[in-house]
């Protein structure tokens, strides 16, 4: 699913260890894309990358698209899991700065390529 072997799923579990669900990382930052019912009500939840490599999160720091079912949850960088951003669109190159508009809807568009 990427290259080599820091190319994974996260895994979401809420903090006694139980899975709520997986996501994979979207860009450089290590943001994290999610179903919205995999952090739903959750307060805090444990995001599980490569080895033994784990992150903490609170719920203040989730951006919640629940009309869209998905959530975006940051990790605070791409070392901190140990995984690589899975690839959304089929091109060699995306060049810094470009602009996609994803359905996020009120006509919004979003840097998806390492904006400056």
């Amino acid at each position: 699913m990427g290259s080599g072997d820091r190319s994974t799923l996260v895994r979401i579990c809420d903090p006694a260890g139980r899975l709520r669900g997986t996501g994979f990382v979207a860009d450089d930052r290590g943001t994290v894309v999610t179903s919205h019912e995999a952090v739903d009500g959750l307060a805090r939840l444990v995001l599980y990358g490569t080895g033994d490599r784990s992150r903490s999160v609170g719920a203040e720091a989730i951006t919640a698209l629940p009309e869209l079912d998905l959530a975006l949850v940051p990790t605070g960088g791409l070392d901190v899991l140990g995984v690589e951003p899975l690839p959304i669109v089929q091109r060699d190159r995306i060049e810094p700065g470009t602009y996609a508009s994803p359905p996020m809807g009120g006509g919004r568009r979003g840097c998806w390529a390492r904006c400056p």
